[in-house]
């Protein structure tokens, strides 16, 4: 499990982040009800993804790089998206700030994890 620990780290990250920001969007007024369900279903395809490598992680080993890469690219290609909104919108320095740090952790975590190693494949038993 020692050679996974970029993998846990970017689940536990994913699952601390996003999982946070529900309870946040319910929290905000100023969203209407379409507003808090489309914010949610996307904190919740992070959560779905990352429990899909935890399952992979504990019972499907062949499924590891494959719920990793899905992972780590929707991690990727949201922050990158949302970010640049984020900076180039309406927002005080110190939200830019907290959410750029998340963005380039997250984005950090996501390459450390796609860098482990898949799982080695345990030999088929010879077939008489």
């Amino acid at each position: 499990m020692r050679s996974r620990w970029p993998v846990v780290a970017l689940v536990a990250w994913t699952f601390f982040v996003w999982t946070t920001r529900i309870g946040n969007i319910w929290g905000d007024d100023g969203l209407d009800t379409a507003g808090k369900v489309g914010r949610t279903a996307l904190a919740l395809s992070f959560t779905f993804l990352a429990l899909a490598v935890v399952g992979a992680l504990w019972r499907r080993p062949s499924w590891l790089r494959p719920t990793v890469v899905a992972l780590a690219a929707w991690t990727t290609g949201v922050w990158l998206v949302r970010d640049t909104s984020i900076l180039f919108g309406d927002h005080d320095t110190s939200f830019k700030i907290v959410h750029t740090v998340l963005a380039v952790v997250s984005i950090a975590l996501s390459a450390l994890a796609l860098r482990t190693p898949a799982p080695a494949r345990t030999p088929e038993p010879a077939r008489r």
